[in-house]
């Protein structure tokens, strides 16, 4: 849990303001106990905790010092749970600075509101906008696992969640654009935005924040992963690579030249690219004989990697090449392509230069329907 916890907390800016004074008050219905609430924060690279016995009224506060504004992440242990019980902490994202944090929750943080001081404020803000999206997100993945077996169910399940993936989008960038000058802000186009997969966006929605916010150490950062990323835009040559396929004989990009060709990163692990799969074999079903191919590229690795990887490509019928070096997210073509999330494509034209990126859904068969 604490390797996560610094995944996400290393997401949190540190600008060059003065000493905060945080108080973390808060209240909980029902209680089961003994309890104790924990806030853990990641100070200049390292891992700190906090913690508080939540009082028999259900009330607990936790009160302390960090160098900057920054996001935090309140834990609540239950019936004597300590802090490292379970992989899935009861948690809620809090930002320390001064003044007081308020929490309230009628049982669980999953369910708490958070208030009392302007960053937190604009974190509630920003929950409320994105909860409804999560509830309906929650539910299609129910029926989408429901719909095991059921293809077109399954097909028009996903259709759905590729238009909520549009709708949170959506939310993130009018969230961004209505506070520029909010550090909830920033860490939220550095966690929802990639430049890599949406180079323009992110270049832009940066551009669009307060001055203060761009000269932080993590603004300077997140800047410094776009100029990295234009390198991937569109127009520019495809980085080749070569990597095994599944008969261990080694496959070159640059081999499918004179071709275009769908560079797809996806992994048998990944359910939303599961979910993709059916719409590019549709498409390679459709456009194969017209100068088009599809290139797998698996983020596969660990344990039975190489099994897991060979039965996926099996079950869902990828008939296309498949390489991989069963590493993971250490992949080589991973670290090339600078891909932090899957399913991630890059569609390539006969010379091997990037023209589309990240098709979804219906869009690669209507990107081809242009050119071929």
């Amino acid at each position: 849990m604490k390797k996560a916890l610094i995944a996400v907390l290393a997401l949190t800016p540190l600008a060059a303001l003065a000493q905060q004074q945080y108080t973390i008050s808060g209240t909980v219905g029902k209680v089961k106990f003994p309890a104790t609430a924990y806030v853990a924060y990641q100070e200049r690279g390292q891992m700190k905790f906090d913690s508080a016995a939540v009082k028999p009224d259900g009330k607990f506060m936790i009160k302390g010092t960090v160098s900057v504004p920054m996001k935090a992440f309140v834990m609540l242990g239950q019936n004597g749970e300590k802090l490292n019980s379970r992989p899935s902490p009861d948690q809620v994202a809090v930002y320390l600075e001064n003044g007081t944090a308020e929490i309230t929750t009628p049982d669980s943080l999953f369910r708490a509101k958070v208030g009392g001081t302007p960053l937190n404020q604009d974190q509630q803000e920003l929950m409320s906008f994105l909860m409804p999206l999560k509830m309906t997100e929650a539910k299609m993945n129910a029926d989408y696992n429901k719909a095991e077996g059921d293809k077109d169910a399954q097909a028009q399940i996903q259709e759905v969640m590729v238009s909520l993936a549009e709708a949170r989008l959506q939310v993130v960038e009018d969230y961004i654009r209505k506070r520029p000058q909010s550090l909830v802000s920033l860490n939220l186009l550095r966690s929802a935005i990639d430049p890599n997969q949406y180079p323009e966006k992110a270049n832009a929605l940066f551009d669009g924040l307060s001055e203060a916010l761009k000269a932080s150490p993590a603004g300077q950062s997140f800047l410094n992963k776009i100029g990295k990323a234009k390198a991937l835009t569109l127009g520019n040559m495809a980085p080749d690579f070569v990597l095994k396929n599944t008969k261990d004989q080694d496959v070159s990009l640059s081999s499918f030249r004179g071709k275009y060709v769908l560079v797809d990163f996806w992994a048998s692990w990944c359910g939303p690219c599961r979910r993709e799969n059916p719409n590019v074999v549709k498409a390679y079903e459709k456009y194969k004989s017209k100068n088009f191919t599809v290139l797998g590229v698996s983020l596969d690795g660990g344990e039975n990697a190489k099994a897991k990887w060979v039965d996926a490509i099996a079950k869902d019928g990828l008939t296309w090449e498949q390489v991989s070096d069963l590493k993971g997210w250490g992949s080589y073509a991973v670290q090339l392509y600078h891909i932090s999330a899957v399913p991630a494509n890059f569609l390539l034209d006969p010379t091997g230069k990037i023209i589309a990126r990240d098709l979804r859904g219906a869009e690669l068969e209507a990107k081809l329907a242009t050119l071929l």
